[in-house]
C-alpha cells in the first residue's frame, strides 16, 4: 500500500514537471525556429531617395505661368478683346461706294450711269458724305441728267431726334471696351483657379514626401531594434516571442513604407501634369527632386484688408460690375430707342466748269426721314426688359459679395485654427519624442518590453504623421484664402524671394 502510493505521487510530480517543460521550452523551440525562418525572408528593404535637389512652389509657378496651356490660353483673352474692339471701331470706318450701270441696245446708248461716295461716319452720331455723278443716255430718266462734267456734291447726314446722341454704333464700341475690362478680369480668375489647383498638388506631393521619410525612420529604427533584441535574446535577456514582435513591427512599417511610396510616386506625376516646357513638350519632376516647406510657414493675415482688397479688385465681382454696366448701355440705348427716328440730309452741288474752276451753285439735294412707330410696343419692351436684367444682375452681384465674403472668413478662421493645431502638435511630437526616448532608456536597462517600446513609437511617428497633415492642410488653408480673396499666391510668393 506504502509504495503503490510513493509510486502515485511520483508519478503525479513526472506528470507536472513534463508538462511544465513541455508548456516552456518546447514552444521556445518553435518560436525560435519560426524567428529564424523570418529573418532568412528575403524582405526587400527600399533604401532612402536620393534628393539631389528641391523644388519649391514659387518655381513651379514660375514655370507654370510661362508654359502651361492653360495660361497661355488664358493671355490670348485680352488679345481677343482688343480684336472684338477693333471690329466695334470698324463701324466708323469710312467706305467707298462705286456704281455703274450701262444699257446698250441694237447699237442705242439707252443709258449710262456712273456714281461714286465716300461716307464717313463720326463718333459725334452724324455722317459725312461726298460724291460724284455722271449720267448720259438717250432714255435716261429726267431726274438723273447731269451736265456733261457731271456734278459734285459733298454734306452732312444728321439724326435729330433718336440716334442723335447714342446709336447701336456707339453702343457697341462701349460695350467692346467694357468686354476687353471683363477680358482681364476674366484672364486673372482663370490663372487664380489654375494656381490654386497647382498649389493642392503640390502640398499632396509634399505631404506624402514627408510621409515617407517618416516611414524610413520607423524603418531605421524598427531594424536597429530587432538586431539588438536577437543580440539580447542570444544571452537570454529576452524571449523568442520578443524578436518575433520586434520582427513584425519591421514587417509593418515595411509595408507602411512601400504604401508612402506609392503615394509618393502618385503625387509627383499629379503635380507633374501641370509642367510643360517651352516647346510644348511635357515635363515630369525627378523622383529625386524633394519638395520645399517655404509657404507652408505659419503666417498673420489681416482680414479687413482682405476683404476691401477683395471688394475692390476680385475678378468674379468685376466680372459681375463689368457685365452690369453692359446691361446699363443696353438700357440707354433701348431708352433712345423710345423717341421718333427723324434723320436730315443735306447736300450742296457744285461742279467744275473747267478743270480747274469748281464753282459752289446755289443748288442742292435736301431730305427729311420719319420713322415713328405708334405702339412702341418692340421698344418699350425692349426697355422694360433691360431693366428687369439690370435687376437681376444687381441681385446676382449682390449676392457674389456676400458669397465671397462668407468663403474669406471661412478661409480665415480655418487658416487661424490649423495654424494653432499645428503649433500644438509640434509640442505633441516634441513631448512623444521624449516619451519614447525615455522608454527607450528604460528597455535597454531591461526594464520595459518590446511591446512598450513599439507603442511608445508608434505614438511618435502617428503623431509626425499628423503633424505633416496639419502642415498640408494649413499650407492648402491659406492657398485657399488667397483663392477666395480673388488674390495671387504665385505674386506673393515671389515677393519672399
Amino acid at each position: 500500500m506504502n509504495h503503490s502510493n510513493n509510486f502515485s505521487v511520483f508519478f503525479i510530480k513526472f506528470f507536472f514537471i513534463g508538462c511544465f517543460l513541455a508548456f516552456n521550452l518546447f514552444p521556445c523551440s518553435v518560436l525560435k525556429a519560426q524567428t529564424d525562418s523570418l529573418q532568412t525572408d528575403n524582405i526587400t528593404t527600399l533604401s532612402s531617395l536620393e534628393i539631389e535637389d528641391t523644388l519649391s512652389l514659387a518655381e513651379v509657378y514660375d514655370v507654370i505661368f510661362e508654359y502651361h496651356p492653360l495660361i497661355q490660353k488664358a493671355k490670348l483673352i485680352p488679345e481677343l478683346a482688343i480684336q472684338d474692339i477693333r471690329k466695334a471701331r470698324g463701324m466708323f470706318d469710312p467706305t467707298l461706294m462705286g456704281d455703274w450701270t450701262e444699257k446698250q441696245y441694237k447699237e442705242t446708248q439707252y443709258y449710262q450711269k456712273i456714281k461714286t461716295e465716300l461716307k464717313i461716319p463720326t463718333i459725334l452720331g452724324f455722317d459725312l458724305k461726298a460724291g460724284y455723278e455722271n449720267n448720259s443716255g438717250k432714255y435716261l430718266s429726267s431726274e438723273n441728267n447731269v451736265p456733261s462734267e457731271g456734278l459734285f456734291y459733298a454734306g452732312i447726314e444728321l439724326p435729330i431726334l433718336r440716334n442723335l446722341i447714342f446709336d447701336e454704333r456707339r453702343a457697341t464700341l462701349r460695350k467692346s471696351q467694357v468686354f476687353a475690362e471683363m477680358a482681364q478680369a476674366d484672364q486673372r480668375k482663370e490663372i487664380n483657379k489654375l494656381f490654386f489647383s497647382v498649389a493642392k498638388a503640390y502640398w499632396e506631393w509634399y505631404a506624402t514626401y514627408e510621409s515617407l521619410r517618416v516611414a524610413e525612420e520607423g524603418i531605421e529604427i524598427a531594424e536597429f531594434r530587432l538586431q539588438g533584441v536577437k543580440d539580447a535574446f542570444k544571452y537570454g535577456k529576452y524571449r523568442a516571442i520578443d524578436t518575433t514582435e520586434a520582427l513584425m513591427e519591421l514587417q509593418k512599417r515595411k509595408v507602411e513604407q512601400l504604401q508612402a511610396l506609392v503615394d509618393f510616386e502618385k503625387t509627383r506625376l499629379a503635380l507633374s501634369g501641370n509642367l510643360w516646357s517651352a516647346e510644348g513638350e511635357p515635363l515630369f519632376i525627378k523622383n529625386t527632386i524633394a519638395p520645399s516647406s517655404r509657404g507652408s510657414q505659419i503666417e498673420k493675415f489681416d482680414l479687413q484688408n482682405m476683404l476691401a482688397t477683395a471688394a475692390e479688385f476680385h475678378p468674379e465681382l468685376l466680372k459681375q460690375s463689368f457685365k452690369l454696366n453692359t446691361l446699363k448701355i443696353d438700357k440707354k440705348l433701348y431708352q433712345f430707342s423710345l423717341m421718333p427716328q427723324l434723320d436730315l440730309s443735306y447736300n450742296p452741288i457744285f461742279y467744275p466748269r473747267k478743270a480747274d474752276n469748281w464753282t459752289l451753285t446755289d443748288d442742292y439735294k435736301f431730305g427729311l426721314k420719319l420713322y415713328a412707330p405708334l405702339f412702341l410696343r418692340k421698344e418699350r419692351a425692349s426697355f422694360a426688359m433691360a431693366k428687369i436684367k439690370i435687376r437681376q444682375q444687381e441681385l446676382d452681384l449682390n449676392f457674389t459679395q456676400r458669397d465671397i465674403q462668407i468663403g474669406i472668413e471661412q478661409s480665415y478662421i480655418q487658416v487661424n485654427r490649423l495654424a494653432e493645431m499645428v503649433e500644438l502638435q509640434e509640442k505633441n511630437v516634441k513631448n512623444s519624442l521624449v516619451m519614447r526616448d525615455g522608454e527607450q532608456t528604460l528597455f535597454e536597462l531591461g526594464k520595459s518590453t518590446v511591446f512598450l517600446i513599439n507603442y511608445r513609437e508608434r505614438y511618435y511617428l502617428d503623431s509626425k504623421l499628423k503633424l505633416i497633415q496639419l502642415e498640408t492642410k494649413y499650407a492648402k488653408a491659406k492657398a485657399e484664402l488667397f483663392w477666395s480673396a480673388g488674390q495671387n499666391e504665385f505674386i506673393d510668393l515671389r515677393g519672399q524671394d
